[in-house]
């Protein structure tokens, strides 16, 4: 694996243990930051989307032709905390959900700076320009 292959592979850990906490302990988790529910059918759901995700994570970090995709999750896993952030700003969301995606961040950090390392030793090919089809 490359470095930024397992940045994206070990971030499939933390994926996984948020949607197994969200599927099996929604109660709890929502608890954590603040938020009550009539119900939590919709939070199980997406806990089973995290688990589905963390799989694509794991399965993409051993491939370094994944390389496009570590890049996007730069860009989304940053901007995760941003957004957020701007929610506890304006009182949407409990400051305590910065913790969540502060791991996130850290992760889109950790997978940039790999990808730099990457490139820079020729581990993967830096991609430039369209893909045709």
């Amino acid at each position: 694996m490359t470095r930024a292959g397992k940045s994206i592979f070990y971030f499939g850990f933390w994926v996984l243990i948020c949607g197994i906490s969200l599927l099996f302990f929604p109660a709890f988790c929502l608890k954590t930051v603040n938020i009550q529910l009539p119900d939590y059918i919709t939070v199980r759901i997406f806990g089973l989307v995290l688990v589905y995700l963390s799989i694509y994570y794991f399965v993409a970090g051993r491939y370094p032709s994944f390389h496009p995709l570590f890049r996007t999750t730069v860009f989304t896993r940053s901007s995760a905390f941003l957004i957020v952030l701007v929610f506890v700003l304006i009182g949407l969301a409990s400051p305590l959900m910065l913790g969540f995606v502060v791991v996130d961040a850290l992760g889109a950090l950790w997978t940039g700076l790999a990808l730099r390392k990457d490139i820079k030793e020729g581990a993967v090919v830096k991609s430039v320009g369209r893909v045709t089809g």
